[in-house]
């Protein structure tokens, strides 16, 4: 029989510092006697003097109150809270910042924890030291572990079908490759396989399965959430979602999400469309259909440089173009296209040094991946993924939720060609957007070439 020292309420005691609304009832030790009697441990004879308080609501548990209390807060909280019976302070704290103490409480005062704190030794409320879910809390917890059962269950369903739509198709839509769906079929997978559930990355690549199956196409991004969300901003972020999945562009503009999927070409390079031939220099970033027919690409540039957004590509492009030398760049609008990639892959041949240079986040991770292994073995031995986020200037962005099943993505790309990409973003806890930071992350990189000259100070900078 185990004599190991066991918390026990005595108790209500008055502690200067006790929040409105809870009780503080001191915590006393324990021990299992032989006989099986529980005894409060004794010192030489006397009580040990109280150390602890457990923080408790003063009046029953309310269901509706604790449901009310948990739907507070930002994504993610919920599960947190109710993903483990007892939390230490300092993962509290991790997680809520200096909203902590107000959220223990009022977690407290619902009754859905008890929160443990110290008792300094003028007998007023010390340090909180962990919380411990109450018998009402872990109600809640077991219903929250339910409904996220039925949630992965149905998530798992809708899934199977929409793998089993695209594989039925008769006839691929224009444009699209069987490897573009492929790479859906990829990201169908991976949410399968996923442990935590993201029920609405799920139910947008889903969605999007079952628009390419029966050949619907929508009239906008908002379009497309009001058919299969009955509201039209619920998928606001669709795009960047099936972005951070891997799916190329061209599968979301089957649907209507993007329009005509294009390139952005910009510096010493000429487009060659069967015997008409037209050098792009000084007409800055130009857009054309990636599916022309007959479309060749000379490039005329040691240096060519992919981005994957149209400003990024602007400023990048104003600033070298009075070079010498200066690079081409490609703008390929996120996660390239069959016919994208096609183009990478034959202006990369071409190209003396390559820079791969996505946004620095999961995205990006995935799109430097794609580009990478389009290209063939020789200019792989020529390029470089960049991470922007090295730059020191970079604005940082709102830090990924602790629970976003982001971190364990990127750290499924640690294996990936974009590795050390995916280690900065994961050091780094946030995503790097490109346009604050992409003409100095391409000036340290362009600036070990003699061929092209570092611009002039940008206005405003020392």
């Amino acid at each position: 029989m185990s004599t190991a020292l066991q918390p026990h309420h005595g108790p209500v005691i008055h502690i200067a510092g006790t929040p409105t609304g809870l009780l503080a009832r001191t915590v006393q030790r324990t021990r299992l006697d032989s006989d099986g009697t529980r005894r409060v441990v004794l010192q030489r004879g006397k009580l040990l003097r109280d150390k602890y308080v457990d923080l408790l609501a003063s009046t029953p548990a309310d269901p509706a109150a604790i449901e009310a209390v948990l739907s507070e807060g930002r994504k993610g909280d919920r599960g947190f809270v109710l993903g483990a019976s007892t939390r230490t302070w300092n993962t509290i704290r991790a997680r809520f910042s200096d909203n902590a103490w107000p959220r223990a409480v009022s977690l407290a005062r619902v009754g859905a924890v008890t929160v443990r704190c110290e008792v300094a030794e003028d007998l007023t409320l010390g340090s909180p030291i962990r919380w411990h879910l109450t018998t009402a809390g872990r109600g809640q917890a077991r219903l929250y572990r339910e409904g996220l059962e039925a949630s992965r269950e149905h998530s798992a369903n809708t899934l199977e079908r929409a793998r089993y739509r695209i594989k039925l198709l008769d006839e691929l839509p224009a444009g699209i490759e069987p490897d573009d769906l492929q790479r859906l079929d990829d990201a169908l997978v991976r949410e399968l396989r996923r442990t935590a559930p993201a029920p609405k990355r799920a139910a947008i690549l889903a969605a999007l399965a079952q628009d390419i199956g029966v050949g619907k196409r929508h009239a906008s991004p908002r379009a497309f959430s009001l058919a299969h969300t009955r509201n039209s901003k619920t998928w606001d972020g669709a795009i960047r979602i099936l972005r951070e999945s891997g799916v190329p562009s061209a599968l979301a503009e089957v649907v209507g999400l993007r329009g005509q999927s294009r390139l952005g070409l910009a510096g010493p390079i000429t487009v060659r469309v069967g015997d008409r031939c037209s050098p792009l220099d000084d007409l800055g970033v130009v857009l054309l259909p990636a599916a022309t027919a007959n479309l060749r690409l000379d490039l005329r540039s040691r240096n060519l440089i992919f981005v994957e957004n149209l400003q990024a590509a602007e400023a990048v492009n104003e600033v070298f173009a009075p070079s010498a030398k200066p690079p081409a760049i490609l703008y390929h609008a996120g996660m390239p296209s069959h016919d994208i990639l096609r183009h990478i892959a034959t202006l990369a041949d071409q190209a003396a040094r390559i820079a791969i240079a996505p946004d620095a986040d999961l995205g990006g991770t995935r799109i430097a991946t794609a580009i990478w292994n389009s290209l063939s073995k020789a200019a792989r031995s020529r390029s470089v993924i960049c991470d922007i986020g090295m730059t020191p200037t970079h604005t940082p962005q709102e830090p990924w939720p602790p629970d976003s099943p982001v971190w364990a993505d990127l750290r499924t790309m640690l294996a990936s060609p974009a590795m050390a990409l995916a280690n900065g973003c994961l050091t780094r806890g946030y995503p790097v957007e490109q346009e604050g930071c992409i003409v100095e992350a391409m000036i340290d990189h362009l600036g070990a070439d003699p061929a092209v000259s570092r611009p002039p100070p940008q206005s405003g900078a020392p």
